[in-house]
């Protein structure tokens, strides 16, 4: 939930409006109302304005006679530099220099044509926006963090009457004591400002100067856009002047209208306020981040703006980062919990396992996986064979002695069994290479199975048979390093 203030100083009244915003709704809180006669200094009269209420962030707005707006047409393609654009457009249509000024613009939504876009820029003089920075802070003892400028704020009504969003042109006027304030809507956008220079102070007598100071502002509407403005809303201090509506509807031929009921809550109690204090409900509204308005709180003047919503709000963030860092903290011990909880159990079943599985009950991981890797080296003979084919040729090379003449017609070699048949010249050398192979450490049940002459040659042929392994006892296989371990 946050609150908006926004504050409307005039010539002769301090006008107070504070809205209260929630996820859900958006509800007018306050509105109050000043005459500066009844206070010594104007800071008086706001602080008689505000007493006993606090906001969250503050706006306030110049007079549109301490100002200028201007409505500028450029090229779509000056709008990666419009801000050096825009300040030669302007500076020529100035009575002052911009180095004493500040300015602000916003691109209209609706362009110009497919070609140019529309900017709506306002300025006003340095020194006139640091005087009502310091005022609001005397007043409220926090500074603004939005300053508009003129009726320009009229048209955040928008985001609370959505009937002021019509396509076609309306006007919004806003009576002051001694000035007034035009702003004509067109598909929701300001199109154009002014200030008049007569107010209520003057009536009856200069009702008709009133009067043909709106239609020729009228008029020029109608010579810009082509269009006449049928719909004007009367807003402001001068609303309440009886007879005053009928008189202008029948000298500008406009129908004049009560501003449209807002679609957010309002108090019985301040129903009839609305009208007068519309503008310090416009300002208000500025804050919403929703709403692009003009800000002449830019430059240095942005560089001071105090922090001061955030120094009034430390209490509160202190406790929410308390209430934080105590909810992080249970959060941590209750998973600190529930793994040690977890680990427990792991262990349990492991130690369950081992003794069931490995026959040796242990907890520890490391322990388990070393009693897996000496069952499985026990039990898994090796897969590479300690002799291969081709070495025992050789030893067979090296254990027939050299002066019996050996002829091999058939060597197979499977499984460590070993079919082996050759051709010598007696039996007598057949059982020579059969003791010969006898004596090998690897050799086992050597057995030579039978001789025989073989025809047509003075020869015998045998077959021997022999089991091929090193040793009765396997030995077990070592568990080998990690990967990236000391050798």
């Amino acid at each position: 939930m946050a609150k908006w203030m926004g504050i409307d100083i005039t010539e002769t009244a301090v006008r107070v409006a504070m809205v209260r915003t929630s996820l859900r709704n958006t509800e007018l809180e306050v509105l109050r109302e000043e005459r500066l006669v009844d206070h010594e200094t104007p800071s008086a009269a706001l602080r008689a304005a505000t007493a006993g209420l606090k906001a969250d962030i503050y706006a306030t707005a110049l007079s549109g006679d301490r100002g200028y707006v201007r409505f500028v047409e450029l090229p779509k393609a000056a709008q990666k530099a419009i801000g050096e654009v825009l300040t030669f457009e302007v500076e020529s249509t100035l009575p002052t220099e911009l180095d004493d000024a500040v300015m602000d613009h916003q691109i209209l939504r609706q362009p110009v044509d497919d070609d140019h876009i529309a900017i709506l820029a306002g300025l006003a003089e340095t020194e006139q926006i640091r005087e009502r920075i310091g005022l609001v802070l005397r007043g409220t003892g926090s500074e603004p963090q939005r300053v508009g400028l003129g009726a320009l704020p009229l048209a955040n009504l928008i985001t609370v009457c959505p009937e002021l969003a019509v396509p076609g042109p309306v006007a919004i006027i806003e009576l002051g004591e001694n000035t007034s304030d035009v702003l004509v809507l067109k598909n929701g956008e300001p199109r154009m400002v002014r200030t008049l220079s007569r107010g209520v102070a003057g009536l009856p007598h200069d009702a008709r100067n009133l009067a043909r100071e709106v239609r020729q502002t009228l008029a020029a509407w109608r010579v810009q856009d082509g269009t006449a403005i049928e719909r004007m809303f009367f807003v402001g201090a001068g609303r309440n002047v009886a007879g005053l509506d009928a008189f202008l509807q029948s000298e500008l031929t406009v129908q004049i209208e009560d501003l449209p009921p807002l679609q957010l809550e309002v108090p019985a109690e301040l129903q009839a306020l609305v009208p007068s204090c519309a503008k310090a409900l416009g300002i208000a509204l500025s804050t919403d981040r929703r709403v692009r308005t003009l800000d002449l709180r830019q430059g240095s003047l942005q560089a001071q703006q105090s922090f001061q919503f955030l120094r009034e709000k430390t209490p509160l963030l202190a406790g929410l980062a308390a209430a934080i860092l105590v909810s992080f903290g249970f959060s941590v011990y209750a998973e600190s919990r529930s793994l040690e909880r977890e680990t427990a159990s792991l262990e349990a079943q492991l130690e369950s396992s081992t003794a069931m599985n490995l026959g040796k009950p242990t907890r520890d991981h490391e322990a388990a996986d070393q009693l897996l890797q000496d069952i499985i080296a026990g039990k898994t003979d090796d897969p590479m064979p300690e002799v291969d084919g081709f070495d025992l040729m050789v030893e067979l090379s090296e254990r027939i002695p050299s002066e019996i003449k050996h002829d091999i017609t058939k060597f197979d070699f499977n499984k460590e069994k070993l079919n082996l048949q050759g051709k010598v010249d007696t039996i007598e050398e057949a059982n020579k290479v059969a003791t010969a192979l006898a004596e090998h450490k690897c050799f086992k049940d050597v057995n030579l199975v039978r001789t025989s002459q073989i025809k047509g040659e003075d020869r015998q042929k045998y077959i021997l048979e022999l089991t091929v392994r090193c040793g009765a006892d396997k030995k077990k296989k070592k568990k080998r390093p990690a990967a990236g371990g000391e050798n």
